[in-house]
């Protein structure tokens, strides 16, 4: 750039040099022959045909600037460098930085030369008409990029505490910074701190012995600096396996065969049969897991809050009503639960697994688009952090049964059922609730019991509560516990004691422990008898085992 420093145009027609630029691109770059054949005259902006000119005559081989398919992809566009996949995007700039910013009447692309106080000092075609050097304000930059198969010059590191506590909802240079320092960051670098880099920082705290609540301070800034070494987070147990086909048939024949399965939902009408079994078969997943103390299904049975978020507090007088107690965490309220979500997905989707975000919203942003029975997003899952993502791992490496085609049984799924926007974790997390339901099940739970607000039935309070879901549930309870050999709930097991002292008036018997009257007698229990004083009775011991 320096180079052609002090080439402007003419006052009276069209300097040749500048056309000369864009045809000397094009003779770099056959392939965009005809598109720089386009520029023909000054009068046309000109700082991308000048910063291109640059990059195309820097190496013997060249370095091309943004060609995308449609003209705002491509080099006489400023801000197409912004977006162009072959440039990689820059915290602070150094000595040779593309910038590109916004101006009135559209964009500009210059080459950063150095700071002059809080001004950046640039170096630029089109600039006053010229190739010059002109201050340009920072708040006005749009992206610092570099050609990525480049090298790029070593950034002077800033004082690690000269860097600011950034939260959600920051952007600028340290938000750039930030998220190239970041291991392995799944979003984009852009220098706007959103809730995926609110994500990436807190699963970097969570395995770096730092608190995790995704504000970067300077214990943050320290290990990043540092880089300090990866702490393994404590292992997750390893969740039960799934059932077995036989298994799963009993499970929804149970399902099938329950009231609940032909009632006529309020506006939704009879649920699909792979609603009702579908769930069925979640709840049992999800109950063997609480039995093993799986993180996220004590999350969902813990007893009922006082919070607003918390749908068992909301909902509380409708439970009551039904003789649904939530008070003591447990099996109990994790039935309650699904009992609730049975209602809850019909009146979001009329039970269908596939159904995608909301069409009548103009919403693509992949953390904020609803997917799955329930129509959860993905940026309900800090309130339930980490559970939420650790349960995403988990159907994603297969660990947990998703249930799909029980889910599928009569439900008809569009192309535009099945598509996903966005990129990053929250696409992933579209999929996984339209592909494996189960997930999405689990992940509405954990959502109705810490961010309730986010469902818009559950604010109306639209969805149904019935107890002959409950009911349902219960018979797959039991049939889970039978299963997995325990006897289902029912009167208390026992061996019965008969202790016959004679003369009745001489010895005083207490008894501790026992079943009550009407248990039934079982074997191999074993009974301690004290005599005090010891010289006070004789003790007689019919039958028993040596």
């Amino acid at each position: 750039m320096r180079a052609i420093t002090g080439l402007s145009e003419y006052e009276n027609g069209s300097n040749p040099k500048i056309e000369g630029m864009a045809a000397y691109i094009g003779r770099k770059f056959p392939e965009q022959a005809t598109y720089a054949a386009n520029y023909t005259d000054d009068s046309i902006a000109w700082c991308g045909v000048a910063t291109d000119f640059c990059l195309a005559a820097s190496t013997q081989e060249g370095i091309s600037g943004p060609f995308g398919p449609t003209d705002t992809d491509r080099w006489m566009w400023a801000q197409s460098f912004a977006n162009d996949s072959g440039f990689k995007h820059m915290g602070s700039p150094v000595p040779g930085t593309i910038v590109v910013m916004s101006r009135e009447g559209g964009g500009h692309v210059t080459i950063f030369e150095e700071w002059d106080g809080g001004m950046l000092r640039c170096r630029g075609g089109n600039q006053s008409n010229c190739v010059n050097v002109s201050s340009y304000d920072p708040d006005t930059v749009i992206a610092y990029v570099w050609p990525k198969d480049y090298p790029m010059p070593e950034a002077p590191k800033i004082p690690v505490e000269d860097r600011p506590v950034l939260t959600e909802g920051d952007s600028g240079p340290h938000v750039f910074d930030l998220q190239n320092m970041l291991p392995n960051f799944t979003g984009i670098v852009d220098g706007d701190f959103g809730s995926v880099t609110t994500e990436n920082v807190i699963r970097y705290q969570a395995t770096h012995a730092l608190e995790a609540d995704g504000v970067v301070g300077q214990q943050t800034w320290q290990a990043l600096y540092d880089e300090a070494p990866f702490v393994p987070p404590e292992p997750q147990p390893v969740p039960p396996g799934a059932f077995t086909a036989e298994q799963q048939a009993r499970i929804k024949q149970i399902a099938m065969s329950s009231d609940i399965a032909s009632y006529e939902w309020d506006d939704r009408g009879e649920a699909p049969i792979g609603w009702t079994q579908g769930m069925a078969l979640a709840f049992a997943q999800s109950y063997r897991k609480l039995k093993a103390n799986h993180p996220a299904m004590l999350e969902m049975s813990k007893g009922r809050t006082s919070s607003d978020k918390d749908a068992l507090n909301e909902y509380r007088g409708d439970f009551e009503e039904l003789g649904m107690s939530n008070e003591v965490a447990g099996t109990d309220v994790l039935r309650h639960l699904y009992a609730l979500m049975l209602g809850h997905g019909m009146r979001e989707s009329s039970g269908e697994h596939c159904c995608g975000r909301d069409q009548s919203a103009d919403n693509y942003d992949s953390e904020t688009c609803e997917a799955g029975a329930f129509q959860t997003s993905y940026n309900a899952s800090n309130a339930s952090a980490p559970e939420f993502d650790n349960l995403m791992d988990e159907y994603t490496r297969g660990a947990s049964d998703g249930y799909l085609d029980a889910f599928s049984e009569d439900v008809s799924c569009s192309s535009s059922d099945w598509e996903s926007y966005g990129s990053g974790r929250g696409r992933e997390f579209q999929d996984l609730c339209k592909h494996q339901p189960a997930f999405s099940a689990e992940s509405c739970g954990l959502t109705l019991r810490n961010l309730c607000n986010h469902y818009g039935p559950i604010i109306r309070h639209e969805t149904e509560l019935r107890d002959d879901a409950n009911i349902m549930f219960t018979a797959v309870q039991d049939y889970v516990d039978e299963i997995d050999g325990l006897e289902p709930p029912g009167p208390d097991v026992a061996t019965t004691v008969t202790i016959d002292v004679t003369p009745r008036d001489r010895v005083v018997v207490v008894v501790v422990g026992g079943a009550a009257p009407d248990a039934v007698p079982t074997e191999d229990a074993r009974i301690t008898v004290t005599v005090d004083p010891p010289e006070a009775a004789i003790v007689n011991i019919k039958g028993g085992q040596g």
